[in-house]
């Protein structure tokens, strides 16, 4: 099915009398509408966006498993996209190839020797390096860091509302104390910005820690089964029941500046805040 029947079934275009051959405008409204048409005089919103038909987002982004700024990273990341490929083949190629140098007259080639194998000691298999687990933080500890993110909104402001069932609200903070912490904790050199978050449920839900940080070039989907990258500190993932509460941290790369804005998605969902001062 084409881009325009697709959307001309789902009620997104304008004009949808048009065809693709004669269509020259593509674009998305700001309520998410979709729109193909003919002149700029009949884009059907203001503030409108014009995008390439090539790189018209998802029409349904929340059936994604993931955020669609994430996939297209990825995709661009991939060393198997053919695009990328290209480069690849041709270091591989040129590697290849015997070195030439300038030979005059009567110059003779000699041949390198070949290296003497050495006997080498026998070699003992690596051994695993312990699992880390997040740090367990006395009630009292806990209390006040979930204290903590819940006061830094009214300074930073970082957090998705409840969704139209009114149900789940996830707040973000950044906290230096709790760095430091972690930091000893993980027993890490060098770690970067932590970034803790807290998760209210006024009423039966289900959170799991899908997120998303983006800045710049930089796009970074914390593992939750990786306590170097996410961490739960209080309650679980999965279902909640009433008045469920969940405290958890996310480690962010160390080239992501907090007093920048940062682009986390959460889900299908999207804020964009700047998490120090």
């Amino acid at each position: 099915m084409g881009l325009l029947a697709a959307l001309a079934g789902l009620g997104l275009a304008g004009s949808l009398g048009a065809s693709p051959a004669t269509a020259g405008i593509t674009g998305v409204c700001p309520d998410g509408s979709m729109f193909i048409v003919n002149r700029k005089a009949d884009i059907p919103c203001a503030n409108a966006k014009q995008v390439d038909p090539h790189d018209m987002p998802p029409i349904r982004p929340a059936y994604l498993p993931r955020p669609h700024a994430w996939q297209v990273f990825q995709n661009q990341q991939d060393p198997n996209n053919p695009y990328n490929l290209v480069d690849r083949a041709r270091e591989v190629r040129e590697a290849a190839l015997p070195s030439t140098g300038p030979q005059g007259p009567g110059t003779t080639t000699v041949p390198e020797p070949k290296p003497q194998r050495a006997s080498l000691p026998p070699v003992s298999a690596p051994q695993a390096a312990p699992t880390a687990h997040p740090p367990s933080l006395p009630a009292d500890e806990l209390r006040d860091l979930a204290l903590f993110i819940e006061l830094s909104q009214n300074r930073l402001p970082a957090h998705f509302d409840p969704g139209s069932d009114g149900t789940l609200r996830v707040d973000l903070a950044h906290s230096r104390a709790f760095q430091a912490l972690l930091q000893e904790h993980l027993g890490a050199t060098s770690l970067g910005p932590v970034v803790v978050f807290a998760v209210r449920a006024s009423g039966p839900a289900s959170f799991h820690a899908n997120f998303t940080f983006v800045q710049g070039h930089v796009a970074f989907h914390p593992d939750p089964n990786d306590s170097m990258e996410l961490g739960v500190l209080a309650g679980t993932l999965g279902e909640l029941g009433n008045r469920g509460r969940v405290v958890g941290y996310a480690v962010l790369p160390v080239n992501v500046e907090l007093d920048k804005p940062l682009d986390v998605y959460w889900n299908d969902r999207r804020i964009s805040a700047a998490l120090q001062p």
